[in-house]
């Protein structure tokens, strides 16, 4: 049941607001390589220029925007544009997930579930996976359900568990729609039906799962909850092998060995058990001396080639560990964070950008609104987020820096 599930960050399709022409006498941007600016970071990232991306958003990750210091702890956690520091990258997730951002609320639990940057604690990353989780966000209710079944840092409790898992599963992830086959093939707390299990494995292994692919396998090969069939339980199992699924690929060698739901093909049954045994499948071994001795030296040799050939096609489609990715930002569209931000752009201010007009806010509105020849009126407008884009967009000229101050 245990499988640590890694972080998928979301974006939005906005991008900066198209603004009226503004004069660049203004005066108002910023001079020097680095200056506060949510968009032009994110298009530094999308051009892997990760140093411009991670110098963008230093300042607005300095003044708690949420969305730039999520993306500080993703450079950092990946060594992109700068050193890879798991520590430091688990201090800008927790600063973010302090904030309530969901994505880094689970990105802290998985630092403290794996002693990324942090000393691991169990107990730590159930608290943190919760809060994420009653954010809606499956992979935390996915993870915090497995911390229950396991009882890792919180008591074991399947009721629990099963109900995380059934959150998860129902948005449609897929980890969590296979233990629920499990738990119910297995009459886990849950209803003992092998209707119900295939029904939660077929979701899990239409979504490209291999365990769950090799589960629907298999009770498609013994008639478990579903008509039996051979020649769809190998169309499963051999779907799960080509992603190195060690159980798939035994299983898929004796359906070849036999003739079942497939063409028997010894050679290729021994390609599979080949790669089964590298992959440590049990009772593999054995069976593979023994298919061997049915062989002549011939298709042997020949077999051995297959199993050659199917080990690098299985390294050349194997894909990397999933890391952390940038989020463009949930609250781009929000008419005050966007203008928050391109007022730190511009120098004007140095206040946090959470989107709450206070103050310190109004006061570099109107300020913008005097120097732009706009109405001073302290109000965020669809006209004041034009002007500012103009701005914001201008050539630089000489730096008005706002005051660094770090928000918590």
């Amino acid at each position: 049941m245990r499988g640590r599930q890694h972080i998928t960050p979301r974006r939005d399709a906005s991008t900066a607001v198209r603004a009226l022409a503004l004069s660049a006498a203004l005066g108002l941007a910023l001079a020097g390589a680095a200056r506060a600016d949510f968009a032009a970071g994110w298009a530094a990232y999308q051009a892997s220029n990760h140093a411009a991306a991670l110098q963008s958003w230093l300042p607005l990750a300095r003044r708690g925007d949420v969305d730039a210091l999520y993306n500080v702890a993703v450079l950092y956690e990946s060594g992109l544009g700068v050193a890879r520091d798991p520590a430091r990258a688990a201090e800008w997730y927790a600063r973010a997930a302090k904030r309530g951002l969901a994505q880094a609320q689970f990105a802290l639990g998985l630092a403290y579930e794996t002693g990324s940057g942090v000393t691991a604690n169990d107990g730590e990353a159930a608290i943190w996976y919760r809060r994420a989780a009653e954010q809606n966000l499956a992979r935390a209710q996915y993870n915090l359900g497995r911390l229950h079944y396991e009882g890792l840092g919180v008591p074991k409790d399947l009721a629990l568990a099963a109900e995380w898992f059934q959150r998860a599963a129902r948005a449609g992830f897929a980890p969590a729609q296979n233990n629920l086959g499990y738990m119910h093939e297995r009459g886990i707390h849950l209803r003992a039906s092998a209707k119900d299990a295939a029904a939660w494995y077929r979701k899990a292994a239409e979504q490209g799962l291999a365990t769950a692919q090799t589960n629907l396998g298999i009770m498609l090969n013994f008639g478990l909850g579903v008509a039996r069939d051979d020649a769809q339980a190998a169309r499963w199992y051999r779907d799960a092998a080509r992603q190195g699924d060690a159980q798939a690929q035994s299983r898929l060698a004796f359906l070849l060995a036999n003739g079942q739901g497939v063409e028997r093909d010894l050679a290729e049954a021994y390609a599979w058990l080949t790669l089964a045994v590298e992959g440590a499948a049990a009772t593999t071994g054995e069976h593979r001396a023994r298919l061997a001795a049915r062989l002549d030296p011939y298709q042997l040799a020949a077999a051995e080639r297959r199993a050659a050939e199917l080990r690098q096609q299985l390294a050349a489609t194997k894909e990397p560990p999933r890391r952390a990715l940038p989020r463009q930002t949930a609250k781009f569209g929000s008419a005050r964070v966007t203008a928050q931000r391109r007022l730190v752009t511009l120098g004007l201010y140095g206040g946090v950008v959470d989107g709450v007009s206070g103050p310190e806010t109004t006061a570099a509105v109107r300020a913008f609104q005097g120097q732009a020849g706009l109405e001073v009126d302290g109000r965020v407008s669809s006209k004041l987020l034009r002007a500012l884009g103009a701005a914001v967009r201008a050539p630089r000229t000489a730096p008005r820096p706002a005051a660094e101050t770090d928000a918590d």
